[in-house]
C-alpha cells in the first residue's frame, strides 16, 4: 500500500535503468505518472551513485519540510505539504541527480585522466577496441577465447562498456603482465567513442555493425554512424581495423570515406545449422577449412569471422585459429542452444535490434522443422518504432508457424499489423512467459526467444 503512495523504489528503479540521465527518466514519469507497479524482472543495483542519490534525496526531503515550516509556521499544513510532496518521489530525485551533475562531470574527467595516464605507461600493452550496434559483447568474447592459450590477455566483464566501468577494470585489474586488452565501447551520443578512444587509446579495432539501437538518443542514423566511426577516426594505423562489410551502414560508409585498406572480414561459406551449433568453411587467402562450432546463428558466424581476422593481425596462425573456433563456448541469452525434450530452445534474450533480429530470421528460414518465435519486439527507435516493426513482421511471414508477442503496446501492436495473420499476445510477467515457454515445450522443433525489455520500456 506504502509503495502505491510513495513509489519512491519504482522511481529509483526506472532511474537507475535509463542510466541516470534525466530526460529519459522524466519522459518515463510524465508517460506513467499514475504507474505505481511494474513487473519485477531485476532488482535495483545498490551501486555507490545509487546510494549517494538516495542520501541526497532524504536531505532534500528534510530542507524542504524545515523550509515549509518555516515558511507557514504551520506544522500540519507543512506535514500536508511534505506528504504531497512525497507522494512525487522523483522531484527529490531530479533535485539530487542535477546537483551531482558539476560532481559527475569533474570526477569522469580526473578517471579519464587518470586511465590513459595508466595505460601509456603500459608500454608493452596493445588495445583492441571493439564498437558497433551489435555484436560487440560476442565478439569480445569470441577474441579472447581464440587468444588467451597464446597471449596474456584482459577483457572487459560483461557489458562494462562506458567510462565509469572500462576505468574500474583499468584501475583493478590491468597490469604490466598483459600483452592484450580486448576493450568493449558503448555509445548513446556523439563523441563517446572518440571520449573513450582518447582514454584507452586502441591499437586495434573492430566495427562489428551498425543499425538504428539507440536511435532515440541518437537522433538519426547518421549520428549513429559517425559516432562508431570514431574507432576508425582514432586508431593510427588503419590496416589494423577490421569491417564487417556485410554490414550495409558500414560498407556505404566505407565508401563514403574511400576507406581503401583491405583489413576486412575472413569469409564462411556452406554455412549449416543444426541443434548442435553451426558448421561452415572458413576462408582466409589461399587457406580453407571446414570447421564446426557450439555457437549458433548467423551473427554468431560473422563475430567469429570478425574476431578471427584481428586474431590473425595478432599473429595467431590459421591451424591454431581453426582449432579455437572449434573448441569455441557459447555465451548465455546471446543465441544459446538448450534441448528441452524435442525442442530447441534458442535464447537470444540479452538484447536485440534490427540487425540481430534480421539474423535470426535469416536462421530460422534455414531450418527445418515447426518453428515459434517469442518476442516483445525493439526498443529505443523512436519515432520508428512503429514503422520498423510493422517491416519486421513483414518479414517473419511464412517463417514461424506461430509467433507470440510479449505486452500488448506500440510495439508488439505494430509487429502484429505487419505480421497480418493471428498472433498470440501474452501479459509482459515472468510468470505468463515461463507458462508460455514451458507449454512449447515438445509441440514444436525451434523456439526463438529474441529479446527482453526492461521495466522503464
Amino acid at each position: 500500500m506504502l509503495a502505491k503512495i510513495f513509489p519512491i523504489k519504482l522511481q529509483l528503479k526506472i532511474l537507475q535503468l535509463e542510466g541516470y540521465e534525466l530526460v529519459g527518466f522524466l519522459k518515463w514519469i510524465f508517460k506513467n505518472f499514475f504507474v505505481r507497479s511494474v513487473n519485477n524482472k531485476r532488482n535495483l543495483v545498490p551501486t555507490s551513485k545509487l546510494k549517494l542519490i538516495i542520501f541526497l534525496s532524504i536531505i532534500f526531503w528534510v530542507g524542504s519540510f524545515l523550509a515549509t515550516w518555516a515558511l507557514t509556521k504551520n506544522l500540519l499544513l507543512s506535514l500536508v505539504i511534505q506528504f504531497l510532496l512525497t507522494t512525487q518521489s522523483y522531484i527529490f530525485l531530479v533535485s539530487s541527480v542535477v546537483v551531482l551533475i558539476p560532481i559527475q562531470f569533474l570526477y569522469i574527467h580526473h578517471l579519464i585522466r587518470r586511465t590513459r595516464k595508466k595505460i601509456l605507461s603500459l608500454k608493452e600493452l596493445k588495445v583492441i577496441a571493439i564498437t558497433g550496434s551489435y555484436g560487440k559483447s560476442s565478439t569480445k568474447e569470441i577474441l579472447y577465447q581464440l587468444i588467451k592459450d597464446k597471449y596474456k590477455v584482459l577483457r572487459t566483464p560483461e557489458s562494462y562498456n562506458t567510462i565509469l566501468g572500462i576505468s574500474k577494470v583499468v584501475d583493478y585489474e590491468l597490469d604490466d603482465s598483459y600483452d592484450f586488452f580486448v576493450c568493449e565501447m558503448a555509445a548513446y551520443h556523439e563523441g563517446d567513442i572518440k571520449q573513450l578512444c582518447y582514454m584507452i587509446p586502441p591499437t586495434f579495432g573492430i566495427l562489428t555493425g551498425i543499425t538504428e539501437q539507440h536511435l532515440e538518443k541518437f537522433g538519426s542514423l547518421r549520428n549513429i554512424i559517425k559516432t562508431k566511426f570514431e574507432l576508425y577516426n582514432e586508431i593510427k594505423n588503419k590496416d589494423n581495423i577490421i569491417f564487417n562489410l556485410d554490414d550495409h551502414n558500414i560498407f556505404d560508409e566505407k565508401g563514403r570515406r574511400k576507406i581503401k585498406n583491405a583489413s576486412d572480414y575472413l569469409e564462411a561459406t556452406n554455412i549449416l545449422f543444426s541443434e548442435n551449433g553451426s558448421q561452415f568453411e572458413i576462408i582466409s587467402g589461399n587457406k580453407k577449412s571446414a570447421l564446426i562450432t557450439k555457437l549458433f546463428g548467423y551473427a554468431n558466424i560473422k563475430n567469429i569471422l570478425g574476431a578471427s581476422s584481428i586474431a590473425l593481425k595478432l599473429g595467431l596462425d590459421f591451424d591454431l585459429l581453426t582449432k579455437g573456433i572449434k573448441k569455441l563456448e557459447p555465451f548465455p541469452n546471446r543465441f544459446k542452444l538448450t534441448k528441452y525434450g524435442k525442442t530447441i530452445f534458442i535464447d537470444n534474450t540479452f538484447s536485440s535490434n534490427i540487425a540481430s533480429f534480421e539474423e535470426m530470421l535469416e536462421t530460422a528460414k534455414s531450418v527445418q522443422g515447426k518453428k515459434v518465435l517469442v518476442t516483445p519486439g525493439l526498443v529505443e527507435l523512436g519515432r520508428e518504432t512503429a514503422k520498423i516493426h510493422q517491416r519486421l513482421g513483414k518479414e517473419s511471414i511464412g517463417i514461424f508457424d506461430k509467433i507470440i508477442l510479449v505486452g500488448k503496446n506500440n510495439r508488439t501492436k505494430s509487429f502484429a499489423t505487419g505480421v497480418k495473420e493471428k498472433t498470440l499476445f501474452i501479459r509482459d510477467s515472468r510468470a505468463d512467459y515461463k507458462n508460455t515457454i514451458e507449454k512449447l515445450k515438445d509441440k514444436y522443433d525451434w523456439v526463438f526467444l529474441e529479446n527482453d525489455v526492461t521495466e522503464n520500456y
